[in-house]
């Protein structure tokens, strides 16, 4: 069933699956050396059957998420779920048999690894359930149902009212359709307004405040297609289009159903990926709190120095514009003059700035006052790789001026990104930062982040 997952569910999921093998591996053990069922000679310590986690705990996180036990945009439906939960935990632990097989060293009790593995897949479904049943009640309290917007009246737009109707754990709120016909507004398709036309669609979307937009009239140009698609990546809103015969072939799309109505979609990004956001995160978390103690020196001579320079503040705190629209304070050390901004307003810095103070302009030249930001890392507002963050006031100047702008803002900003090391930065034409941006989250890895990392230390052009 279509439908996106909110990532915060796709978190606790993973804990809750790593909480369950746990808890049925200490069961498993009571179970077989307690003497309250079976008879039992020698009891072996309780570590050496706590190392059996060290196996399946990598291992079925590995393929739980190759089985999309973890996906965000296009979960499995209950029923999906449960048959593959079993296949899933029992491909781990005959992988896990294979391996003590071969471990000579120490001997497993066969029935605490049966036990477990009997357990693990119980406790993994019932908890993925009650996971599922807080998530829609959150939902259903919190007003969170996505508003749906359906372009085209046609027979795929009644069908996918009536399967939103049938689902309503799918999360989705039919708001309204649109039509190519002026004449059609004010009608209703399957109980459902007809808001509006095409022309009115910038307003429709502000108005009720659509969350994901579905073109059902596989009869649009391809020109018209591409406005309205641009139009939904400006406002962060989602789009996807019911898909034609030449559409299911394509290899650079998913391709969702409702019922039997084909839905094209952009590619998930492999930050998408509930792993590979723990992954970016653990990396993020562990190397800003080395940053933050390894630099602490370096960090009050800095402040010392801004300090004594005018005697104005060390630090300057600005809002930006974070993953999903969200805003957050950005910290760095001051660079300008006090109250710089306050004749000019905001205005991109350039080179031979004059605001900019003599210590500022060492400071930026080697990137040395970006080092605070490891804080908005450490607290999670930030990564350490990503989009660079822009003021809201320059954000709403450039969604509608710059072709996919606001895709950017779909991961976590960064204090260095894949645009910046390649001299994308500060006076730069933004359409060619834009490709760089979506070039790096579309090709996300660790290794990636590793590789813009030890750039930065040599990234000096148009640091101003």
């Amino acid at each position: 069933m279509f439908k996106k997952r909110d990532p915060k569910y796709s978190l606790i999921t993973v804990a809750s699956d790593m909480i369950s093998v746990a808890a049925s591996s200490l069961v498993a053990y009571w179970f077989r050396f307690s003497g309250l069922w079976l008879p039992v000679r020698d009891t072996p310590s309780l570590a050496a059957y706590a190392k059996m986690l060290l196996i399946i705990a990598p291992v079925l996180l590995y393929v739980f998420r190759s089985r999309r036990l973890y996906s965000v945009r296009s979960p499995l439906s209950r029923i999906d779920e449960f048959f593959t939960v079993i296949k899933a935990t029992s491909l781990v632990f005959l992988i896990f048999m294979a391996i003590t097989f071969a471990y000579r060293e120490f001997s497993y009790s066969r029935i605490v690894i049966v036990v477990t593995w009997a357990l693990s897949m119980s406790t993994i479904i019932l908890a993925r359930n009650a996971i599922r049943i807080v998530e829609r009640k959150e939902k259903k309290v919190r007003g969170l149902d996505s508003r749906l917007l359906i372009v085209g009246i046609n027979r795929n737009a009644r069908q996918l009212i009536r399967r939103f109707r049938e689902n309503p754990r799918a999360g989705y709120h039919v708001a309204g359709v649109v039509s190519r016909d002026p004449r059609e507004s004010g009608k209703h398709l399957e109980k459902v307004p007809v808001l509006g036309h095409l022309e009115e669609f910038d307003r429709l979307i502000d108005q009720h405040r659509i969350q994901e937009v579905i073109l059902a009239d596989p009869a649009l140009s391809r020109e018209r297609t591409t406005e309205l698609m641009l139009k939904c990546e400006s406002r962060m809103v989602q789009f996807k289009l019911v898909a034609d015969f030449y559409g299911l072939v394509t290899t650079s799309v998913d391709i969702d159903y409702i019922g039997n109505v084909p839905l094209l979609g952009l590619k998930e990004l492999p930050l998408d990926d509930a792993w590979n956001r723990i992954q970016k995160r653990s990396f993020d978390a562990v190397l800003s709190f080395l940053g933050l103690v390894v630099l602490a020196p370096v960090g009050s001579i800095l402040a010392l120095a801004v300090k004594s320079a005018d005697g104005g503040p060390v630090f300057y705190r600005q809002e930006r514009v974070g993953q999903d629209g969200r805003l957050f304070r950005l910290i760095k050390f001051r660079t300008m003059k006090v109250n710089a901004e306050k004749e000019t307003g905001p205005v991109w810095a350039r080179e031979d700035d004059q605001r900019v103070t003599a210590l500022g302009r060492f400071m930026r030249r080697t990137n040395l006052d970006e080092l605070p930001q490891l804080w908005n890392v450490f607290k999670g507002d930030m990564s350490l790789v990503g989009p660079r963050p822009e003021r809201p006031h320059f954000v709403r100047q450039f969604r509608d001026m710059i072709p996919r702008y606001m895709a950017r803002h779909k991961i976590r900003s960064g204090i260095t990104g894949w645009a910046q090391v390649n001299g994308y930065r500060g006076n730069t034409s933004l359409k060619e930062r834009i490709k760089y941006d979506l070039y790096y989250m579309e090709n996300w890895s660790l290794l990636l982040d590793v590789k813009i990392l030890m750039m930065t230390l040599f990234a000096f052009k148009n640091a101003y």
